[in-house]
């Protein structure tokens, strides 16, 4: 028994008379839901004595579901418990527990009483903040039949598809702005959105028509070779019934063909035969077609009017298009061939209808918006990009798919046509169909198509009952891979999103689920048993293993070069995507697909032509009054299936989407490995991740990352954190201490790398970021007086410091707030630098307080965008390069122990260079067309010259990292610097103007590289190492600037604890005078050389800027009896890097391994060095190892031996026998 919530009676007949509802009906984000329903569910639930559920308003158009209850029960796991029994547009925003619910007067409940809940922002809904922001949310909102969108929701998990992503693009055209189909899957919301697209402007720029001849395209020349003699393909089309706007007449829809006709080429195109068994197609000019003689009127719609509609198609002569209009009805029939358009281009067209109606109807000259990209523009570049190496590479992996076995009879051209097919349509109910737009693809990371498919294989599987074979299928995509194909020579990009035209693409899958239905019995995948994630996933990945589904075709049509033959799969898919979205059509003042013309449409399809698979399915979302509904379209060959066959495939499907869904309402979802890349793991590693807890992405390291990760592992048993920074900000006044709290967890949520997770065990290190990232929180009272209080915060302070180091286990980012006193409190940030670089930081800080004082931000750019740039960079010329920068360097410029692996105390010192001298630095680099920050690096080289006696130096310095190629850099959080080397090479008769000419040149030479890993340099160099002194001008915004603002809340003062692990380094910061910040290991140095090295630097800087046009060897700034660095600095030998000999190399010197231990050691040095062999004796280093294969090593030899050496234990014994003894003196965990 089901409650409807209808109100009746009985009648004097017996019968019932329907008089109202018992309960409200609201509608919220386009669905109508029964109160009444979620009510008894939520009563239904324990410890819940009263409950009510009501539809609030607190701000102006957000409508949100809240329910209030009594009892016992916990309204957080009521909510959860909801969530499991009612779908997600039905489950409360909030749930209030109430000791009673307020009454009026009369005993009624008060709605208006009851309190408005704490959101917690489950929805993340953020209003529009900008007149862009506005118009995209708009846009979002009318595509995907919302009645609001906010900024920060994703576009995807909102339903959003492929193609319904083309739909915004064109209607932001019609609002005057440009982007393109990608942006909305890089950016997926309007507020990032908004930070790409642009104000059109293309008043001055040439339209490209597409006019004169056409290539034909794989699809077309496909199209061509089911052409018989009994079946020409003359009347092959795509027909659509639309419903006019009341007040349409004949003339009117006359009008607006002749508008549809003049501003799209394809629906012009003239295809004839070429004589050749091919096609000779032309787009004429716009006027060569008259809307008039396409267009016929007839009393009503019926099937024989759409026969004799495509009957008249004659692409010969350019009649592409056959319009039928019915005045009785309001309904206008479409029948265009195929060869002028497809299923994205309807939508385009009906935009335009609308457009021409309002300009026709507002007595305004029809002028449509410009297309980009033509199709004839588009076909050429195919037939160009089809002999590109990255299109013929793919050739194998087509070939492979092509010859799976047929699991059905083929058809019989002379009996199998669309005229004698059998055909079957069915809809799946809204509530699936929603759950499948939204929840699903996202819970399982991939798209609608991905998820359709995938459950079409494994119905065809279970019907089939083919055990382990694969499943052919023939997979039809929209084809409007704009980033795929280069966009040629011209300065325009390729722009489809308002191109009408056949731009299918056609391409084979093979799905193989390892057993029946992947070991599962079919009741499990109706269920939505926990193992149909593993099947779910692993099926995904076969699909993402594939080349773009666009190179088949490519290299099957268009490549005389490459044999790619074969027969297609005959089982066919095509997904539609999404039509008729309410909110967009629901106004009777515009055209709109017509849902009762949608029967008709069969007739126009019912032609002499061969089919091309024994059974095929096109789906499409289908939107109605009552939700989003997928209609399932079956076309199939007699001589193969007949009706009970198809209707039980049909069944099979729903239900293998059902059991999808089932097993994402029970939690069920997760990552693949290619959701990750260009970070890499496998399935099994993932799920061992996901198993500690939930994860939202897994990131490959940066190439400072490796480093520093290396650098963690080294200092973690000496308990050093050199890299550990800290912000203390001192604040005084009022502090609201949860509002502060909430501000970080938001800044948090915004950049949730910060609370990664550092893992070393697998081949490459990688950093989880957790689906729920939440930054530790600590609050301390004190209760101490006088000189105590600083004793106490700084072993607080330490205490933090240590917690951030363990980057396997903690956050690297977190917050201690200590109040010292009524309206004083100390403000610390910690983080362990792997996580955060300098420029990040205000930028954090900014965020916080913004927080704090309630102000909205705009969507963070994501730190993944910038990993992906990394990914794409192009290594081989990177090291080219930097090879080519370093060529000859030879002698490292080392100043403190070569072999020093445990960094000794860090000490600061500060210094100002006067602002005359300051002043004249400015002046120089002015005036050689340089910066100050070469000028400084050239006084730097200099002075390392000088004191080393090496006229061939080098040193590091850090380099932001934030290329303008990568969106929203500026204002990314994260660590995106780097450490790089410069060299400065020096003769006997450089001048200062030489010198800083020389390293403006290595810095132009490398400026596109700056993202190589430092321990890459050092391979191309041959060296260990390279420098061990840095440089760094730092002159982005300090914090110093930041102010939490309102309520007389204010910072009175601040430091900050952030180190180099080098010997020593030097920040300079800008200023009216240049200020220095000397950090230094004080086992190297003292405080008094370190200040006799500065003094030097100051001469360096003042000889240089008095007498820029002297020799350099001439200048006097170091007198002869001033000391030089230590004696390593003087003689330090070249540290090169040996190759890695192989085992026939190494003659009797090879000593194989005695013990298991020895044994289990040299196989992992070997296989993580690529080796054959690796005797007892070789150290682990001079056999090529680095820093990073170290960690690989060592993260190989715990997990064998179930023990937990650090790094550094590998530096100190590096070879196989003194790593093995090592080991037997450890014992297991």
């Amino acid at each position: 028994m089901y409650r409807t919530g209808d109100l009746v009676c009985w009648g004097a007949d017996g019968q019932l008379q329907y008089v109202g509802r018992a309960e409200e009906q609201v509608k919220i984000r386009g669905y109508r839901i029964e109160l009444g329903e979620i009510q008894s569910a939520l009563m239904a639930l324990d410890g819940v004595d009263q409950a009510v559920v009501i539809a609030r308003e607190d701000r102006p158009g957000d409508k949100r579901l809240v329910g209030y209850l009594t009892g016992t029960a916990d309204p957080v796991e009521c909510r959860v418990a909801l969530s499991e029994k009612l779908p997600s547009y039905m489950v409360p925003t909030a749930v209030v527990a109430l000791d009673e619910f307020p009454l009026t007067v009369n005993g009624k409940l008060d709605q208006k009483a009851l309190p408005a809940p704490e959101y917690q922002d489950i929805d993340h809904y953020r209003a529009p903040a900008t007149r862009l922001e506005e118009i995209l949310a708009g846009i979002f909102a009318e595509v995907l039949g919302l009645e609001q969108v906010g900024v920060d929701d994703s576009f995807f998990d909102l339903g959003g598809d492929s193609i319904s992503a083309i739909q915004v693009i064109w209607r932001a055209h019609s609002a005057g702005l440009t982007g393109r189909p990608r942006d909305i899957f890089v950016q997926q919301t309007v507020a990032r959105l908004a930070r790409v697209v642009r104000m059109s402007n293309s008043a001055g720029s040439v339209a490209d028509e597409g006019l004169g001849p056409v290539v034909p395209t794989p699809i077309m020349r496909w199209l061509k070779s089911l052409e018989t003699s009994e079946g020409p393909i003359d009347e092959f089309n795509q027909t659509v019934v639309l419903q006019a706007p009341s007040g349409a007449s004949a003339d009117d829809v006359a009008i607006l063909l002749q508008a549809l006709l003049d501003r799209h080429g394809m629906l012009r195109l003239r295809a004839e035969d070429d004589g050749a068994g091919g096609w000779s197609l032309t787009v004429p000019e716009a006027d060569a077609v008259d809307a008039g003689t396409c267009l016929h009127t007839v009393d009503v719609l019926s099937e024989e009017a759409l026969a004799a509609a495509r009957s008249r198609l004659n692409p010969a002569a350019g009649v592409m298009l056959s319009a039928v209009w019915s005045a009785s009805t309001g309904q206008l029939a479409l029948v265009v061939h195929h060869l002028a358009v497809d299923g994205v281009s309807w939508r385009i067209m009906l935009e335009d209808l609308n457009i021409a109606w309002v300009q026709h109807r507002g007595d305004q000259p029809v002028l449509l918006p410009r297309t980009g990209t033509s199709f004839t523009r588009w076909a050429d570049l195919l037939s160009e990009y089809a002999y590109h190496p990255d299109v013929v590479e793919q050739a194998d992996i087509w070939r492979r798919v092509t010859t799976i076995p047929a699991s059905l009879p083929a058809p019989h051209p002379s009996e199998d046509t669309f005229a004698t097919a059998g055909y079957l349509s069915e809809f799946l109910d809204a509530e699936t169909t929603h759950m499948l737009l939204g929840e699903v693809p996202t819970a399982f990371h991939a798209g609608v198509q991905e998820i359709l498919l995938i459950a079409f294989a494994l119905a065809w599987t279970q019907y089939l009952g083919t055990g382990g074979a694969p499943i052919a299928i023939d997979v039809e995509g929209h084809g409007r891979q704009e980033d795929v194909v280069p966009g040629g020579s011209d300065d325009h990009d390729v722009d489809l999103s308002r191109t009408v035209g056949w731009f299918t693409t056609k391409y084979p899958v093979a799905l193989n689920f390892g057993g029946p239905v992947g070991g599962l019995r079919w009741t499990q995948v109706v269920a939505g048993d926990a193992a149909l994630g593993a099947v779910i996933k692993d099926a995904k990945e076969q699909l993402r293993a594939l080349p773009d589904g666009l190179t088949y075709g490519l290299l099957r049509y268009l490549n005389s070069d490459v044999d790619l033959a074969g027969s297609d799969p005959v089982i066919g898919f095509n997904y539609l995507g999404r039509l008729g979205s309410p909110a967009a059509y629901a106004s009777g003042d515009v055209w709109r697909f017509s849902q009762a013309g949608f029967s008709l449409t069969g007739a126009a399809g019912s032609m002499p032509i061969a089919l091309a698979h024994s059974v095929e399915l096109n789906a499409v979302t289908i939107d109605t009054d009552t939700g989003p509904h997928l209609n399932a379209t079956w076309t199939w060959a007699p001589s193969a299936l007949d009706r009970t066959a198809v209707t039980r495939i049909s069944r099979l499907w729903f239900d293998a989407l059902a059991g999808i869904c089932a097993h994402v309402r029970r939690g069920g979802g997760g990552l693949t490995p290619s959701d990750i890349a260009p970070a890499r793991l496998s399935q099994r590693q993932l799920d061992e991740l996901h198993a500690q807890f939930p994860v939202a992405d897994v990131l490959q390291l940066t190439p400072l990352q490796q480093g520093l990760l290396y650098h963690a592992g080294v200092a973690k048993s000496s308990g050093d954190d050199v890299y550990a920074v800290q912000l203390d900000l001192a604040l005084s006044g009022p502090l609201e201490v949860n509002q502060l709290r909430e501000a970080v967890q938001t800044a948090v949520s915004r950049h949730p790398h910060l609370t990664a997770r550092f893992c070393h065990q697998f081949e490459q290190p990688v950093q989880v970021i957790p689906a729920d990232p939440v930054a530790p929180w600590r609050y301390i009272e004190l209760h101490t007086d006088g000189v105590g209080v600083e004793a106490e915060i700084e072993e607080i302070c330490a205490a933090e410091r240590a917690a951030v180091c363990d980057l396997e286990n903690q956050p690297a980012f977190r917050v201690a707030l200590i109040r010292v006193a009524d309206n004083t409190h100390r403000f610390v940030l910690t983080n362990h630098h792997i996580v955060l670089d300098g420029w990040s930081m205000p930028i954090l800080m900014q965020e916080i307080f913004a927080g704090y004082q309630g102000v909205r931000l705009p969507a963070a750019s994501p730190y993944r965008s910038f990993m992906a740039w990394l990914a794409e960079r192009d290594h081989h010329a990177a090291h080219a390069a930097w090879r080519e920068v370093l060529a000859g360097f030879d002698t490292p410029i080392l100043v403190g122990p070569p072999q020093k692996l445990r960094f000794g105390e860090r000490s600061v010192a500060s210094y100002r260079i006067p602002a005359k001298t300051t002043r004249a630095l400015t002046k120089l680099a002015r005036s050689h067309h340089t910066t100050v920050n070469v000028v400084l690096q050239g006084a730097w080289a200099l002075l390392l010259s000088s004191l080393t006696g090496q006229p061939d130096v080098a040193f590091g310095t850090v380099v932001s990292g934030r290329s303008p190629e990568v969106d929203g850099a500026d204002s990314m959080v994260g660590l995106l610097i780097n450490t790089v080397p410069v060299r400065a090479t020096f003769t006997p008769d450089m001048t200062t103007a030489g010198l800083l000419d020389q390293l403006q040149s290595a810095h132009n030479d490398t400026l596109e590289h700056q993202h190589v890993a430092l321990s890459d340099i050092h391979r191309i160099t041959g060296q260990d190492r390279l420098f061990d002194t840095v440089f760094v001008y730092e002159n982005y915004p300090t914090e110093a600037g930041t102010q939490p603002g309102g309520d007389g809340l204010a910072i009175i003062g601040f430091s900050s604890r952030d180190y180099y692990h080098y010997p020593i380094s030097v920040q300079a910061g800008p200023g009216r005078e240049l200020e220095l910040r000397v950090q230094y290991d004080t086992d190297v140095f003292d405080a008094e050389s370190i200040e006799a090295l500065m003094e030097r630097f100051r001469k360096v800087l003042v000889e240089m800027t008095a007498h820029p046009g002297r020799r350099l060897s001439s200048l006097d700034f170091m007198k002869g009896s001033e000391p030089r660095l230590g004696s390593w600095a003087l003689a330090a030998e070249p540290t090169v890097s040996q190759p890695v000999s192989s085992p026939d190399s190494s003659g009797d010197a090879y000593c194989p391994p005695a013990t298991l231990i020895e044994q289990i050691v040299a196989s992992i040095y070997a296989e993580v060095l690529g080796v054959d062999r690796v005797g007892v004796e070789e150290s682990f280093f001079d056999s090529g190892g680095d820093s990073i294969s170290a960690m690989r090593a060592i993260a190989a030899i715990n997990a064998a031996l179930d023990v937990e050496l650090t790094v550094l234990t590998l530096f100190e014994s590096p070879s196989v026998r003194s790593l093995a003894q090592q080991l037997e003196n450890t014992p297991a965990q």
